[in-house]
């Protein structure tokens, strides 16, 4: 049974695309043959009439779409902001907890970050977020022999852009480096 569905689905979907081209040729011929008969003015009358009407429903069904696809994007980020800030407080409590006298994170608090922030990521973040955000657990929980800075900098600064790229921003000209700047005060030690 299932195998005769299968050789009957392919013949059936050139049968009703046949049945559709034949029908728009159809109809396409009868208007032709409608405007033919007509008078050259009143022709030219219905055609202007036409094409601003369609004009006009195409520019209603475009804009439609739009605020629809726009409204999607503001609900996803309204999701996405509470996550990304909490990224960015675990980044800032692991860089400065030193100097403002806190502890760092235990490793059940790390897991604990990691887990959390892993499964929201997978319902709300881009594609893009999850790379880098997978590149910083990498290179935070795996960290290379000889506890390599500029790597471990340019995998928070990449899964910072990452944020800032996923909220909207634009950053083209960004050299590396840039954003670490903001609270890294020998930067440019490590990135000439």
């Amino acid at each position: 049974m299932r195998i005769k569905k299968n050789i009957l689905q392919p013949f059936m979907g050139v049968l009703i695309l046949a049945v559709l081209c034949f029908g728009a040729y159809f109809i396409l011929s009868e208007f032709w043959v409608l405007f033919s008969s007509i008078d050259a003015k009143l022709g030219a009358s219905l055609v202007a009439a036409s094409a601003t009407i369609l004009v006009s429903v195409f520019t209603v069904v475009f804009s439609k779409r739009q605020e629809g696809k726009l409204e999607i994007d503001n609900q996803l980020r309204e999701k996405k902001i509470p996550i990304y800030e909490k990224i960015i407080e675990f980044i800032f409590l692991i860089t400065f907890a030193d100097k403002l006298g806190k502890k760092q994170p235990s490793e059940k608090q790390m897991i604990q970050f990691f887990t959390d922030t892993t499964r929201d990521l997978v319902i709300w973040g881009s594609k893009e977020m999850v790379d880098a955000f997978g590149d910083f657990r990498d290179g935070v929980t795996n960290i290379p022999d000889g506890n390599n800075a500029e790597h471990i900098m340019a995998t928070v600064e990449d899964l910072l852009l990452a944020v800032r790229k996923d909220l909207g921003h634009k950053h083209k000209n960004f050299k590396r480096g840039e954003i670490l700047r903001l609270y890294i005060n020998d930067i440019d030690d490590y990135f000439q």
